[in-house]
């Protein structure tokens, strides 16, 4: 059958309709209605142990963004894995993304397949930090932590990280969790088929819906940032933010986190921001940092207003910077905390301030800590969330999105609060 522009639009309208009943008929304490096709889900996954970002794209794709990972509870660095300490923080990912692919309507190799795993950068909270007691895999070729320790359980299609194949940039990148990394990387290769590339900034066809994608002409996901290579808004040309690193002292060199991939996933009207742990250097006070530590501006200039955003590098003090969220004006934030001082003073004042943007934002942050919130000007009275997955649900054709706050303390998926309906912009 041949599918018009206008029986197009009828089926989306239909998805809609039925995404709307499903969710209107969720409420606290009920579990969250299972992705339906049409729908853009993004999960928010709180381990207490680093990032990891469940995408489930409107035709059943699904990107995995960093894979927590931290297996040394070592507070006040870290918190208390969630929901216990029963299992490793990798396992709990991949148990989480099994559920919600399971209950899908997939087919059965997509439900037990993550399409896409993009580490943010690498460092060991966002991939899984390796030490010397970290379980060996059954076949013993690398150790089990984060993204090793996803791929036990379900079979990563293809990674795409800012490194591959070289990992040298800005200069070699060697430590035990990289180095168990390339391992890993070389035995999925060559035993279950793993792809993997380099990211490249500016394109649109390299994370692309593999199921169904004549059917949502308005999904997109840009390459913006990495490596100091930023977009320029125009086709996928590209401009370099860094100096020739032969020009730096070695000790000059920009750090993991200011290389971090940055993507920005569109659907229809609705945008959302994905930037690691950019960072953004002008924060220091300890020295004069030169204009072009300063990523995060340039980043969000080519970026564009959004709807949504996880906080750069879970809200420390140095990132989400004017530049950054006065480009973005982020109508929902979503903090992926780890740590006390998660988000931190100065970044909270920022995200709330209506000097840095007009409007309303509201800002969900998946655990505040005691210390967070004794010291962060009321965050708990502010903040519309302070502990659980956070889960945000754009509907059929992305004109307006739901949040949900999900219960982390088990695996029930129950429901503690829904916002929303938001329309997009």
């Amino acid at each position: 059958m041949k599918i018009t522009p206008t029986l197009a639009c009828l089926v989306l309208l239909a998805g809609a309709l039925d995404a709307l009943a499903a969710t209107d008929g969720a409420g606290a304490g009920k579990p969250l209605p299972p992705w339906s096709k049409g729908e853009l889900d993004i999960h928010h996954i709180n381990t207490g142990r680093g990032d990891a970002v469940l995408f489930v794209l409107p035709d059943g794709t699904s990107l995995l963004s960093d894979a927590s990972g931290k297996t040394v509870e070592k507070p006040p660095f870290s918190f208390p894995t969630r929901p216990d300490s029963t299992r490793p923080p990798g396992t709990w990912v991949a148990r989480y993304v099994q559920r919600v692919l399971s209950s899908t309507a997939l087919p059965e190799q997509a439900r037990r397949r993550i399409d896409y795993f993009i580490p943010s950068h690498f460092h060991g909270d966002h991939m899984g930090a390796i030490v010397a007691d970290s379980s060996l895999a059954p076949h013993g070729a690398y150790r089990l932590s984060g993204i090793t320790e996803v791929a036990e359980h379900l079979r990563v299609a293809k990674i795409i990280d800012r490194g591959w194949p070289t990992y040298d940039y800005p200069a070699p990148v060697t430590n035990m969790t990289m180095d168990n990394y390339r391992r890993f990387l070389d035995w999925q290769i060559a035993h279950n088929g793993l792809a993997v590339e380099r990211f490249q900034p500016g394109r649109n066809d390299q994370i692309t819906l593999l199921h169904d994608a004549r059917r949502y002409p308005g999904f997109e996901i840009r390459n913006v940032y990495a490596n100091g290579t930023v977009w320029t808004g125009e086709d996928r040309k590209t401009r370099g933010l860094f100096p020739p690193m032969e020009e730096l002292k070695v000790a000059d060199y920009p750090d993991e986190n200011s290389l971090s991939i940055v993507f920005r996933v569109r659907y229809g009207r609705f945008d959302y921001f994905n930037g690691g742990d950019l960072s953004n250097h002008d924060a220091e006070t300890t020295f004069d940092p030169p204009a072009w530590r300063n990523v995060e501006t340039p980043v969000a200039q080519v970026t564009g207003p959004v709807d949504a955003m996880k906080a750069n590098h879970h809200g420390s003090w140095d990132a989400n910077s004017v530049g950054l969220l006065g480009n973005l004006r982020p109508r929902v934030i979503v903090v992926t905390s780890r740590a006390d001082g998660h988000p931190a003073i100065n970044t909270w004042k920022r995200m709330t301030s209506t000097r840095v943007w007009p409007g309303e934002r509201d800002i969900f942050v998946t655990h505040v800590s005691p210390v967070t919130a004794a010291t962060t000007y009321d965050i708990q009275k502010t903040a519309k969330s302070t502990q659980g997955h956070v889960v945000i649900r754009v509907a059929p054709g992305g004109a307006s999105y739901r949040v949900f706050v999900l219960d982390d303390e088990d695996e029930s998926m129950a429901i503690k609060a829904v916002f929303g309906p938001y329309t997009s912009n």
